[in-house]
């Protein structure tokens, strides 16, 4: 386990900061180890918006580094509009659908996005899920929907649950 220290933080915030400077945000991947006790998914989470304003980006089910160019692309989208992505909107980035968003909730500041809270020093901050569709369109709490798809959890619709 790492034991962490204040100058280890302050280096890892000081990291995140040159990041957020050159590029607005940064992705967090979390992998979970073969002895997590929560047998917990991996997911990824941006770290930046909140600093500028708009809610904090997170896909739970993957940690392929190709979803975190989503998650740069979703993040960009966002502050060049200057509006946050609502609770259920849908926004296409040039597939065959678009990315449904909900709002996390305490589960995505609570159990995923934990480090925006630790960076900003805040409690409160919004996070928006990024829903991924399976190849037919169908959203994991959709019927039908197929695997891996199927696995993501709707954290609107959980509390703060993880499965």
């Amino acid at each position: 386990m790492f034991e962490s220290t204040p100058r280890d933080w302050d280096r890892i915030r000081a990291q995140i900061s040159q990041h957020i400077a050159t590029a607005d945000q940064v992705v967090q991947i979390v992998s979970p180890t073969v002895d997590d006790p929560l047998g917990t998914q991996p997911f990824m989470y941006t770290i930046g918006n909140h600093g500028l304003g708009p809610p904090e980006l997170l896909i739970v089910d993957t940690d392929h580094d190709a979803f975190a160019g989503v998650l740069n692309r979703l993040g960009k989208i966002q502050r060049d509009r200057g509006v946050a992505f609502a609770d259920e909107e849908r926004v296409s980035i040039g597939g065959d659908y678009p990315l449904r968003i909900v709002d996390a909730g305490e589960a995505g500041r609570k159990d995923y996005a934990t480090f925006v809270g630790i960076y900003y020093d805040v409690e409160e901050y919004e996070v928006r899920q990024v829903l991924l569709p399976d190849p037919k369109g169908r959203w994991p709490d959709t019927p039908g929907c197929d695997l891996p798809y199927a696995r993501q959890p709707v954290l609107s619709k959980m509390g703060r649950t993880r499965h």
